[in-house]
């Protein structure tokens, strides 16, 4: 017995009906499936672009796509006082209607509602007659706005699938918008960062010329120092000495007393001019920096001090000392200074006990201790005692002409360092200078 296959019978009515359905599902999951394609178009275009009306027109065009809208307006937030004005939109009339609806939407709470859901949602409009479409622009982190659109047909909901679609153009929506106005401000500050560099550098220029311009004054005045104030001491020296000689047996004591007295204030002026020189030769005369020992350097002074040292009997101790970037003649200027120093202001019937010693920062810097148990200097001479020509004794009291100390703190200066004292009357002193042990960042 054959078996009968019992089959549905539709009419042509119903069967239209449901041809019609599958199309409309079948254009919608084709319409979706192109969006999902064009997904990496989304993420690369949006994005890329700081034109407000370039992210907003490409929004606009992915939106269209799937929801066929008759207009659209995209509202941003007014961060000053935190309201909503009109960003891109339509015609005249139609932005005219869609701010008003903005306003009624306020009113309400809508868009206090809207602004905290993350997905698409409808609401009933009586001036569109309709029902409008309205989304969040907002980034992970910050909210910009809100988008309005009016629907060419009527639709009861918008699919999930469609939803999240739409969520992730007004996002990279957001996210570019935000991108933009980072862009801009960067852009701006680095603008006022070019003029500022443009200014500081034009600054420097004039400065740099000023600075060679002063150069050039103080070799005007070195070669005036050198010769022209030279010649007429050497010459007063050398009259007077032939006076001394070749007419003594002419001259009573007082005359002879004045011939001396003119010698060594000659030979004081000499003094000071060369003097003045060295100071002011420091930094346009200095050597090239390189590996300086600073033990073999001190070694060395003090075999260039030694009759000094065996004549006033001082003991003298050495400890480590480091090896940095620096002028090693000017390194034995420095040294030859601070011994001599030490030696020279002892107590009387005391002998003199100096130590020399280091010890690193940590920071790149060495720290050198020159500590002596001589006569001491009062605290409020401390910072005194390093400017040119300051003697804080007479001149029979202690020879030199007080440029010693001028010279040191010039020098530790030019190798981007400092030189302090620390010392009481009667107590000895100790003299702190720093010094970089890679050499000054710049080099004079």
């Amino acid at each position: 017995m054959e078996k009968t296959i019992a089959r549905k019978k539709y009419d042509s009515k119903e069967l239209k009906t449901r041809i019609k359905f599958l199309e409309k599902e079948n254009q919608w999951f084709s319409s979706a499936m192109e969006m999902i394609a064009s997904m990496g178009d989304i993420h690369r275009d949006i994005p890329r672009s700081t034109d407000p009306s370039f992210i907003f027109s490409m929004a606009r065009r992915y939106l269209n796509q799937l929801l066929n809208l008759k207009s659209l307006a995209f509202f941003l937030i007014d961060e000053k006082d935190n309201s909503f004005y009109l960003a891109s939109g339509e015609s005249g009339e139609e932005n005219g209607r869609f701010q008003v609806e903005l306003d009624h939407q306020v009113e309400n709470g809508t868009f206090a509602w809207a602004l905290k859901q993350n997905r698409p949602l409808l609401v009933e409009s009586e001036l569109f007659k309709g029902k409008l479409f309205l989304h969040v622009l907002g980034t992970r982190s910050h909210i910009k706005g809100m988008v309005m659109g009016c629907l060419n047909r009527k639709i009861s909901k918008i699919p999930p699938e469609m939803g999240h679609l739409i969520s992730i153009i007004l996002h990279n929506t957001a996210t570019a918008l935000e991108n933009g106005e980072l862009y801009k401000l960067l852009s701006e500050q680095n603008k006022n960062l070019e003029e500022t560099v443009k200014a500081r550098t034009l600054e420097l220029e004039n400065k740099a010329f000023e600075l060679k311009g002063n150069i050039q004054e103080l070799k005007d005045f070195t070669f005036i120092a050198s010769h022209d104030l030279q010649e007429p001491l050497r010459k007063v020296i050398c009259f007077g000495e032939r006076l001394r000689v070749n007419y003594e047996d002419l001259m009573d004591d007082r005359a002879k007393e004045y011939i001396g007295v003119m010698e060594k204030a000659s030979l004081r002026m000499q003094k000071l001019i060369d003097g003045l020189l060295q100071l002011s030769t420091i930094t346009t005369k200095g050597t090239q920096f390189e590996t300086t020992n600073l033990e073999t350097v001190v070694a060395e002074v003090l075999t260039d001090l030694e009759s000094k040292i065996v004549k006033s009997h001082a003991q003298i101790i050495i400890g480590n000392l480091p090896t940095v970037v620096a002028d090693e003649i000017q390194m034995r200027q420095l040294f030859t200074y601070l011994t001599s120093n030490a030696v020279k202001f002892h107590k009387k019937d005391v002998t003199p006990e100096i130590s020399i010693a280091s010890h690193a920062l940590g920071n790149g810097y060495w720290e050198i201790l020159i500590n002596d148990n001589g006569i001491g200097i009062n605290e409020k001479y401390c910072d005194r005692i390093f400017k040119p020509f300051e003697r804080l004794h007479g001149m029979n009291e202690r020879e030199g002409i007080g440029m010693g100390l001028a010279l040191c703190q010039k020098i530790v200066a030019r190798h981007g360092g400092t030189i302090s004292v620390k010392s009481k009357p009667d107590k000895g002193a100790t003299f702190i200078v720093t010094l970089p042990e890679k050499g000054p960042e710049m080099i004079y």
